[in-house]
């Protein structure tokens, strides 16, 4: 065994005790495609299990309101004492209720105006109020979902690509360092070209930052363990679906949008409810009717007698004439409102189809190899610096323009994604 031995032994186990305690502290990564992420979010997302209870609570009023009204049993007049001026009673049987009276009666409350079937009317169209809600509230939070993954995806390939360029620039500073000590260049020159570098790694603490808020948010809605690291895998932009929206036309989407958009639905949904509230308030003018029957247990000149009765309400101060009002206006407000929504909507459709359009336009004016071309270019820049053949300031102006550019080219990529994401909400459907 050599001297040298021992140290290496040294070396091997530090770097096995890095190795494990590394491995403890590093977090789990869940590496997922886009279209998984969101299944995995629809299934698991806490905030949708709790919105679709409303439905439930909403099929729950509806069997409410197919419920008669209960029955009504009343024992009165039931005497508690006997005295001398009592008649003698003979029993109903055996010997109970000797000497005793009471009254008996039965009452059933009857809904006249056909009541029950609107009230189920009105919680019918709550229910679907409910439902187009929910639908609203799923739309608007995919929306959410899929555009932090287009962040996150930009985030990434902006991080990567920042990582490279900040690894060339660094090897550039160890070689003008080299070339500074033998006097080949000014301290200015290298003092510049290292303030390059500081200003990548800045950016790249800063895409780190933003990286780990999309992180949170993104685990938050899909309900995962906060010490996952969620990558990406970019299953790329792709011409068929830039197709899918230079191509669609616009009356088609404005003719979806005009049928499935959720807001327009609840604007509807609101104004059914309206409707089905006035009629509600309408029938209640009309008195409800309660019939009962009763029995007198030597109450009258007979021992036993059994009778038939009806009570209503005499409209003759409340007609409900102020709730029929509030109603009728409400139904007024709620048609103004869903033509409001809707033209709100199409102009919402027409900003957002144009914005997708000149995005796309812009997309398409990159070639296809164009970041390719920009990686050989930066590395070729960089080596005709140290040859010589560029002076600092050359450098610098082109490094920058094509970092600009790159960044342009990931930003394009991510804006189509988020105005597709705009488009789909607004139609009310995935394409």
């Amino acid at each position: 065994m050599t001297a040298k031995t021992p140290i290496l032994l040294v070396i091997f186990f530090l770097s096995s005790i890095c190795s494990v305690s590394y491995g403890q502290i590093k977090p789990d990564t869940l590496r997922i495609y886009p279209e998984e992420a969101e299944q995995l979010f629809l299934r698991n997302n806490l905030s949708l299990i709790a919105e679709r209870l409303n439905i439930d609570q909403a099929n729950a009023l509806i069997l409410q309101a197919k419920v008669w009204p209960n029955p009504n049993l009343s024992i009165d007049e039931i005497n508690l004492n006997r005295n001398s001026t009592s008649e003698s009673i003979p029993p109903l049987f055996g010997s109970f209720a000797r000497n005793q009276q009471f009254t008996v009666q039965l009452e059933q409350l009857i809904l006249t105006a056909r009541k029950r079937k609107k009230n189920i009317s009105l919680e019918v169209s709550n229910k679907q109020l409910a439902e187009n809600t929910f639908i609203d509230f799923l739309q608007s939070l995919k929306v959410e979902f899929r555009a932090l993954l287009a962040n996150l995806l930009f985030n990434q390939e902006t991080f990567s690509d920042l990582e490279r360029q900040a690894q060339l620039v660094n090897k550039l500073v160890k070689a003008q360092e080299a070339q500074l000590q033998e006097g080949n260049i000014s301290q200015a020159s290298y003092l510049r070209l290292k303030a390059l570098g500081i200003e990548l790694l800045s950016e790249l603490n800063e895409t780190s930052e933003e990286r780990n808020k999309l992180q949170s948010n993104l685990k938050t809605l899909m309900a995962i363990s906060g010490s996952t690291f969620i990558v990406l895998n970019d299953n790329k932009l792709n011409e068929k679906t830039i197709n899918k929206w230079s191509d669609m036309p616009y009356t088609a989407l404005l003719e979806m949008a005009d049928h499935h958009n959720s807001q327009l639905k609840i604007a509807n949904s609101l104004k059914e409810v309206s409707s089905s509230t006035l009629a509600v308030e309408k029938a209640k003018r009309i008195p409800d009717l309660t019939v009962n029957l009763n029995y007198d247990r030597n109450g009258s000149t007979m021992f036993n007698f059994f009778g038939a009765g009806i009570s209503f309400d005499l409209p003759l101060f409340d007609r409900n004439k102020g709730n029929i009002k509030y109603a009728t206006i409400e139904m007024k407000k709620q048609e103004q409102l869903t033509e409001e929504k809707r033209n709100a909507i199409r102009n919402q459709l027409d900003e957002a189809y144009k914005n997708i359009r000149q995005r796309i336009q812009l997309y398409r004016s990159f070639d296809a190899n164009y970041l390719v071309q920009l990686e050989k270019m930066q590395s070729s820049i960089a080596n005709n610096l140290l040859g010589r053949n560029l002076s600092l300031l050359e450098f610098l102006d082109l490094f920058d323009s094509f970092k600009s550019n790159k960044q342009l080219y990931y930003k394009t990529k991510r804006d189509i994604q988020l105005q597709a994401c705009e488009l789909t909400y607004i139609i009310g459907k995935d394409l």
